[in-house]
């Protein structure tokens, strides 16, 4: 019949070239008795009105060719939990990289423009999530048909191990932009270090001369800000002692803007004629530092609250 033979040929479509002519015999001998069946119930032959109706109730052909032979999906159900945990590891290594290209960025055009770091920085990390998506789904398709995750989807564990029931989750997004931050603030920091003579004379701002030795001090308080936040990426809680020596980092913070209030103009206009520019930069930085120390305060407020539940 014309209408089995195309139904059959759509069904064919869908099935694995291995396994086409075992199902399709399959099927069709099973389609064929039903019509059959039919006709000895009818004491006559179907018309194609009677047939139709009889393929539609075996259901749509790609439908049918899935149950007779499932398609392994990209990523398993079961191997979902580690997938997410896997992908979010590659999406941050791979906004690291682009926090480094941007910092590479600067030192290339010699500037430290933050827009053009953020730019550059947002830039390449679109470019390459779509590479970092296929890369991860097409490991875990491969690794997960061919049984290699059975040893990584359960890590080993103990009643003992898990964390307490008051656990405070670290935010991975936190950590993420102090990372930023902290990479540009140490470009900034060190332009003497990187930046041309011609080029660093240019800049519109920089350290006042008597308040240099700044550079150093600030450089070494935002690296450990960048070390200890690449530290919790790998961490999923906190600990009261994590949590406190954080605290104490924002501590540090706050009393060092507080002192910076109360001292000269941390940085000023290297351009001598730029007498009101200067002004302004200063009146910027007098209030920018009790500003900082006002949203500092909120953020160790609230991670004070959060070591007192743990």
């Amino acid at each position: 019949m014309e209408l089995v033979d195309r139904y059959m040929q759509a069904v064919e479509y869908y099935l694995p070239k291995g396994k086409k002519g075992d199902i399709s015999r399959e099927l069709r001998a099973n389609i064929m008795d039903e019509i059959e069946a039919k006709q000895n119930d009818k004491a006559k032959d179907l018309d194609i009105t009677e047939v139709s109706a009889l393929l539609k109730r075996q259901g749509h052909p790609q439908k049918v060719a899935q149950a007779y032979s499932p398609l392994s999906p990209l990523v398993a159900s079961e191997d979902m939990p580690l997938y997410k945990s896997a992908m979010i590891k590659a999406l941050i290594f791979l906004f690291c990289y682009a926090i480094l290209t941007a910092g590479n960025y600067l030192f290339e055009e010699q500037s430290v423009n933050a827009f053009a770091y953020l730019f550059v920085a947002l830039g390449s990390f679109l470019d390459n999530i779509g590479l970092v998506l296929i890369v991860v789904t097409t490991s875990f398709y491969f690794a997960g048909k061919n049984g290699y995750l059975n040893k990584w989807r359960y890590p080993k564990w103990s009643p003992e191990s898990l964390p307490k029931a008051n656990a405070q989750i670290i935010s991975k997004s936190d950590s993420v932009s102090e990372i930023a931050t902290s990479v540009f603030a140490l470009m900034m920091f060190s332009t003497p270090i990187w930046m041309d003579p011609i080029s660093y004379e240019k800049l519109i701002l920089g350290f006042a001369p008597d308040m240099q030795a700044w550079r150093i001090i600030l450089s070494v308080l935002v690296s450990y800000s960048l070390i200890s936040a690449v530290y919790r990426i790998n961490k999923r809680y906190w600990t009261r002692t994590s949590l406190a020596v954080y605290v104490a980092e924002y501590l540090v913070y706050i009393a060092t803007m507080l002192y910076l209030w109360t001292q000269p103009a941390l940085v000023v206009v290297h351009n001598p004629q730029a007498s009101d520019l200067n002004r302004i930069i200063e009146g910027l930085f007098t209030y920018g530092w009790l500003f900082g120390v006002f949203i500092f305060t909120l953020i160790t407020v609230s991670l004070i609250r959060k070591w007192f539940k743990l």
